[in-house]
């Protein structure tokens, strides 16, 4: 699938709250991890933090990255994709302009923080190069954002991965 990547405009953030809202639905079937489906969406507030990039194809919308620079590397702190339109490549786009967005900062590394499981967390993740990064590697404000993350969610089912940007010469396409 051919996507286009763009800057939103400020009228499409709730699109983008709901998009996010309807690929966490996913959850649903994930007995452990149910819960996540229904919570409230992304708040807009949260989208203002950082650089967000909306995925379009054939005039709609159908995935975003939202991006916040933290410890000399770039936090990926949400990837959407609509449920309809997973794995056609768009989170391997969305990627491509995560790793190019560090690379014009000069940021030495990508991150996130994920779900070890499903399919779609930790898995396709590391399928795209990333692997676990280390407790000392962990830097002060990323290291907050897992502390509150656990206030909500079992730390034993997250995991903290990243990529080094000159590891990330071509991104790999989704199957």
């Amino acid at each position: 699938m051919s996507v286009t990547l763009h800057a939103p405009q400020a009228d499409e953030m709730p699109a983008l709250q709901a998009l996010e809202k309807a690929a966490r639905g996913r959850y649903r079937d994930w007995p452990a991890l149910a819960f996540i489906a229904d919570r409230p969406p992304i708040a807009l507030e949260r989208l203002a933090t950082g650089t967000v990039w909306v995925a379009d194809h054939a005039g709609r919308t159908v995935g975003f990255i939202l991006l916040q620079p933290q410890d000399d590397q770039l936090y990926i702190a949400n990837i959407s994709v609509a449920p309809e339109a997973a794995g056609q490549g768009i989170g391997a786009a969305l990627l491509g302009q995560a790793l190019a967005d560090a690379r014009a900062l000069g940021l030495g590394a990508l991150t996130l923080t994920t779900f070890k499981a499903p399919p779609w967390n930790g898995p396709w993740f590391r399928r795209h190069g990333y692997t676990p990064m280390s407790a000392e590697r962990i830097g002060p404000t990323l290291r907050a954002t897992v502390e509150r993350q656990a206030i909500t969610v079992d730390p034993a089912t997250r995991e903290v991965l990243w990529r080094r940007v000159g590891d990330l010469l071509h991104l790999p396409t989704d199957p």
